[in-house]
C-alpha cells in the first residue's frame, strides 16, 4: 500500500535525522534505509527538505484539528487547559531534534530562503488557532479575561510552554510542572497576601 512506503520512508528518514545532521543525509541514505527505490522518495516529497518537514510534522494538523474539537462531555476550563498543553508538550518532546534542526540551523544547515522555517511559522499558526479556541471558551464562561484577542493569551501560552522546556531545564521538576504552568497562567505571579492598591 502506498500510504505503508510514505509511512516507512519518514520513519527511516526520522531515524536519520535524529541521529545526524541534516547536510549529513542523502536520500540514497533515506531509500536504503526505508528500502525503497530513490524514485519512490520523489512519489512524495519533492526533497529532501520536504522530506524532513513532513517527517518533523508528522502528526500535528491532527493534533491542532483536535484541540480545536470541543470536548464532547464539558470539562473544567483548568482541566482542558492542562490536558492541552500535555498534549502539545508530547508531540514537542518526540519530535524535538526536528524542530531543534528547523528552528536553529534552518538557512544554515538547510539552505538559503529558509523555507523550512517560513513553512513551519505558517504551519505554527494552526497551533496558535487551536489553542485560541480554548481560550476562547475559557473567556466564554468567564475563566479568561475577555478583553485581549484569544490569540493573543493563546501565544503567551504557547510561549511559557516552550520556555518551560528550552529555558528551565535546571529548575526542580516541581516547579515546572504543567500544573504549575497552567496556575502561574491563569493566576499569576502576584502574592495571594499583596494588599489591593
Amino acid at each position: 500500500m502506498k500510504n505503508d512506503k510514505k509511512l516507512r520512508i519518514m520513519q527511516a528518514a526520522e531515524r536519520l535525522f535524529k541521529a545526524r545532521q541534516f547536510h549529513e543525509i542523502a536520500l540514497d541514505e533515506v531509500a536504503r534505509e526505508a528500502d525503497v527505490g530513490k524514485g519512490t522518495l520523489y512519489l512524495y516529497f519533492a526533497d529532501k527538505q520536504d522530506l524532513f518537514f513532513q517527517t518533523a510534522v508528522a502528526g500535528f494538523d491532527e493534533m491542532c484539528e483536535m484541540l480545536q474539537t470541543p470536548p464532547v462531555k464539558p470539562v473544567p476550563f483548568r482541566e482542558e487547559l492542562l490536558e492541552t498543553c500535555l498534549r502539545i508538550s508530547e508531540f514537542f518532546k518526540q519530535r524535538r531534534p526536528l524542530f531543534r534542526m528547523i528552528l536553529s540551523q534552518g538557512e544554515r544547515a538547510m539552505g538559503r530562503g529558509g523555507s523550512l522555517k517560513q513553512r513551519w511559522t505558517e504551519r505554527r499558526k494552526k497551533l496558535t488557532s487551536a489553542m485560541a479556541a480554548i481560550i476562547g471558551r475559557g473567556a466564554a464562561a468567564g475563566e479568561v479575561r475577555s478583553d485581549m484577542p484569544p490569540e493573543v493569551i493563546a501565544e503567551y501560552l504557547l510561549s511559557m510552554l516552550r520556555a518551560r522546556v528550552t529555558e528551565l531545564e535546571d529548575v526542580p521538576a516541581e516547579n515546572r510542572t504543567h500544573a504549575a504552568l497552567i496556575d502561574l497562567f491563569l493566576n499569576g505571579a502576584q502574592s495571594n497576601s499583596r494588599k489591593p492598591l
